[in-house]
This record gives structure tokens, C-alpha cells and sequence, in this order.
């Protein structure tokens, strides 16, 4: 112990009487190191903000067609099932299935998107909240009501206002008219108006309205539709979406026994959260890796002193081994030098990155937010003292070898 002691006093003496060499040898280091850490902390930063908001909110369970040829076995007993099993798990559980249509109105003819939904579906994680009026309800679902709720987007389009509850729409579909009214508005923010509005003039395209009505109304064009092929669940916030798909696939397993066994399956779609994660993660890998060629350069810088400081101090290590000092102390002198400025180097590399880092974040600079990651920290230290000792072995060895005669008659 008393020897590391000695070797790291000796390190600090050397690199006190040379400080300007010793700043200009550290300072690779510190820009390697300072540059690593800034990126990596705005790359944890950025891929937080953008996992926030991709994070998945629901998942789709589905019958497998693969084992079943008629995949629609689910009934609204099945979904009141799986809602109660789940519990907490779930905001809502919805069964849905789509429809084109037309209607006409004092201005114009205009295509239907009609969404045939059960209740729950007024919870969707992924839709703008009701803007004003009431979503449609189980009686509305047991009545079969010819009710809809219409979004502000496709009011202001269709009326030129959103004063349009209790309205009337003549919707065709299946060449059978239904006259439905309109019980409530889902809101939609004025950016994505204005998007879709822009979207549509560049292609030259109408845009049709989105009505969203019970699930059982389809039977009022003659195409009744009681059953459901899948639900979609929305998770409560913190649930894991195939945790959650597993137990409903239980609880539906457990209640259609009789139709066979692993009929259910998780819908696989675009998992949106992993994919941006991991593309985040390999474009601020890369962007690292340019960064940290500097601690090379910096590595080469450090071996370039220490050769010099070798050369200067070679009449030092003929005296010290003509006293009896063993290799291994000499080698262990000019690796604890080249570990210490590489260490020195590398914390001031890592405050002056943190620093960085968290400067563009509170400046709002490109909009970018700063993470400082422990994981990038601990690794920027160990390889900052890995350079220090990989370019150090070099001089260090090349000191040791000197022979005591040849030192001491320089």
C-alpha cells in the first residue's frame, strides 16, 4: 500500500511541474470524453420524450383464423369477461368494425367512415376526449340506436359549425337510407384540422366524415353483426401490453373450451415503442462512436508525452535502477502517471459533458432534452483510465528496459 502511495505522489509531482503539457495531454481526453457524454445524454433524453409518447396504450386480441375458418365467436359476454377479469388492468375493452357509406347535406354529397363500436370505445387512449354531447351507451347497444357521434373535424366540414346536436343524417349504405342522429362531438385539436386540410387540397382529395355508432346498428342496413373476431384493450397506465393480452387470452380460453385449444392470439402490430427505441439507440451509438475517435487521438497524445517524458527522465530511472529498483517499479511508476492525467482528464470530461448536456436542455436549444445516463458515466470513466493504461504500457516498458549503465551516461 505504501508503495501505490509513493508511485502516486511521484505521478502528481511529474505532472504539477509540467502543467501546461499535462493540460494539452488531458485535453483529448477531455474532449473525447465531454463529447460522448453530451451526446449520449441528449440521446437518452430525446428517446425518453419520444417513448412517452409512442408508448403503447392498447393491444388487439384476436381469434387465430389459422385455427378457426369463422373467427367470430366473440360475444358481449366474452368482453364483459375479460373487462371484469383484467380489473384495473383496463381502462375499456371494445369490439369494433368498419363501414363506408354517403350522405347528403345542403352542401353536398360526402362519403360516411363509420366506426361501429361498443361504449368502452369512447376511452380510446389514441382519440381526442368528447367535445361536447354524450357517447352512445348499452342501451343504445341493446336497441340497436341509430345514434352517432361525429368528430368537430367532420361538423365543421359537413354544417360549417359544431351546433349540431340532435341533428339528423341520411346515410346510405348497402342501398338502404338510415336517418341517424347525432347524440354527441369528439374533439379534434386544430393542428390536425389544419394537416388535414392541407393533406387534402395538395392531392386534390374530398375528405370524408367520421361517425362512430353502436356496434349493433349494423343490422339497421340489413347487415347485423353480434359477434366479434377481436378486442381491443386499453391499458391502464404502468400495465405491460403482453402481460395484459396473456390474461385475456386466459380468460377467453377458459370460456370457449369447446371451440379447441390456442385460438386466441396477441394482434402483432408495429411495435412503435421498440422500433424508435432501438433506432434511437443505434443512431446515438454511431454519433458516440464519432465522437469518442477523439479519445484515441487523445490515447496517442497521452503515449506522446509519456515517450518524451521517458526520454527527459532517463538519467532519473538509470539512477533509481542502480539503487535497486525492480522493473515492475518502474513500469508502475509511468502507468500510475498515464492512469492519473488519463483520470483526471476523463472527470473533467465528464462534468464538462453533463455541464453541455444540460445547458442545450435548459436553453431549449433545437428543442432537445438532455438524460444524463450513469451507465454512459461509468463507462466513460473506465475508459478513460483504460486509455491512460493501454498508451501508458508502451513508455512505461520502454523506461524499464533502459539499462541502469546507458541511463546514468545520458
Amino acid at each position: 500500500m505504501g508503495q501505490i502511495v509513493e508511485y502516486i505522489k511521484m505521478a502528481l509531482y511529474s505532472i504539477l511541474s509540467n502543467k501546461g503539457r499535462s493540460f494539452l495531454t488531458m485535453l483529448g481526453i477531455i474532449i473525447g470524453i465531454s463529447s460522448v457524454i453530451t451526446v449520449v445524454s441528449i440521446g437518452s433524453g430525446v428517446k425518453s420524450e419520444v417513448m412517452a409518447t409512442t408508448e403503447e396504450k392498447s393491444v388487439s386480441v384476436s381469434v387465430d383464423t389459422e385455427v378457426l375458418t369463422n373467427p367470430m365467436i366473440m360475444t358481449d359476454d366474452d368482453i364483459l369477461a375479460v373487462k371484469s377479469g383484467l380489473g384495473k388492468r383496463t381502462t375499456g375493452v371494445v369490439a369494433t368494425s368498419q363501414g363506408m357509406g354517403t350522405t347528403t347535406t345542403n352542401k353536398g354529397s360526402f362519403d360516411a367512415y363509420l366506426t361501429f363500436a361498443t361504449p368502452d370505445a369512447q376511452y380510446d387512449p389514441n382519440m381526442e376526449e368528447m367535445y361536447s354531447g354524450t357517447y352512445f351507451t348499452e342501451d343504445d347497444m341493446a336497441n340497436a340506436s341509430p345514434v352517432a357521434v361525429i368528430d368537430r373535424e367532420s361538423a365543421l366540414y359537413v354544417f360549417g359549425n359544431t351546433d349540431v346536436l340532435g341533428m339528423d343524417l341520411d346515410i346510405t349504405m348497402e342501398n338502404r337510407i338510415v336517418t341517424v342522429r347525432i347524440i354527441g362531438i369528439r374533439d379534434v385539436t386544430d393542428e390536425v384540422i389544419a394537416a388535414n386540410k392541407e393533406v387534402n387540397q395538395m392531392f386534390g382529395m374530398e375528405m370524408p366524415i367520421s361517425l362512430e355508432m353502436p356496434y349493433t346498428a349494423t343490422e339497421l342496413w340489413g347487415e347485423p353483426v353480434n359477434n366479434y373476431s377481436t378486442l381491443s384493450i386499453y391499458l391502464a397506465e404502468g400495465e405491460n401490453a403482453n402481460g395484459v393480452a396473456k390474461a385475456a387470452m386466459q380468460i377467453l380460453a377458459a370460456r370457449h373450451v369447446s371451440d379447441g385449444d390456442d385460438i386466441f392470439k396477441k394482434d402483432q402490430g408495429l411495435d412503435l415503442t421498440s422500433y424508435m427505441g432501438t433506432m434511437l439507440d443505434t443512431v446515438t451509438a454511431f454519433i458516440a462512436f464519432v465522437a469518442g475517435i477523439s479519445l484515441l487521438v487523445g490515447g496517442i497524445g497521452v503515449m506522446n508525452i509519456m515517450l518524451v517524458s521517458v526520454t527527459e527522465r532517463t538519467r532519473e530511472i538509470g539512477i533509481r535502477k542502480s539503487l535497486g529498483a525492480t522493473t515492475r517499479s518502474i513500469v508502475a511508476q509511468f502507468l500510475f502517471e498515464s492512469a492519473i492525467i488519463s483520470g483526471i482528464g476523463g472527470i473533467i470530461g465528464i462534468l464538462s459533458g453533463a455541464g453541455i448536456a444540460k445547458l442545450i436542455s435548459v436553453l431549449n436549444i433545437g428543442g432537445l432534452s438532455s438524460k444524463l445516463s450513469p451507465g454512459a458515466i461509468i463507462i466513460a470513466t473506465a475508459f478513460s483510465c483504460g486509455v491512460g493504461i493501454i498508451f501508458g504500457i508502451y513508455p512505461a516498458r520502454k523506461a524499464a528496459k533502459l539499462s541502469p549503465i546507458e541511463a546514468l551516461r545520458q
